[in-house]
């Protein structure tokens, strides 16, 4: 059963990000193109963690308390992704499976920002949209 879920997920990748990057044809290609969506959902990521600590910024417990998990949560995606890579590391999609975890976990991480910092508990509009995580 392991087995087959790794073949899924080795197989579903590549399918994944050409989803995504119409003209990506190889692995260079698509690897490529995953990196520029790794570096948006970067920027988007960045964009959530600007509005939490405008936030909070008369805060600045808070305002560390942020920082401090950021820092913290880039090195556990660091890791995790690393693992990632290194289950691939001897065929050309180890570049593709890390850049999809990457992406997979900012998109998630995104989504952790504007729910702990950005929204409220009673019936007001959140500060900022609610980031997709797809």
């Amino acid at each position: 059963m392991r087995i087959i879920g790794l073949f899924l997920l080795c197989v579903s990748a590549p399918v994944v990000a050409a989803e995504n990057c119409q003209n990506a044809n190889t692995t260079y290609e698509i690897g490529v193109c995953m990196a520029e969506q790794l570096e948006q959902q970067e920027v988007e990521m960045q964009h959530y963690l600007a509005e939490a600590r405008a936030r909070y910024a008369d805060d600045i417990v808070i305002v560390e308390s942020i920082e401090k998990a950021q820092q913290n949560w880039l090195g556990y995606r660091q890791e995790q992704c690393g693992s990632i890579y290194n289950i691939w590391r001897d065929g050309t999609i180890r570049s593709i499976m890390g850049l999809s975890c990457s992406i997979r976990m900012t998109k998630l991480r995104t989504h952790q920002i504007w729910h702990s910092y950005l929204t409220y508990m009673e019936n007001s509009p959140p500060l900022l949209p609610e980031p997709k995580i797809e």
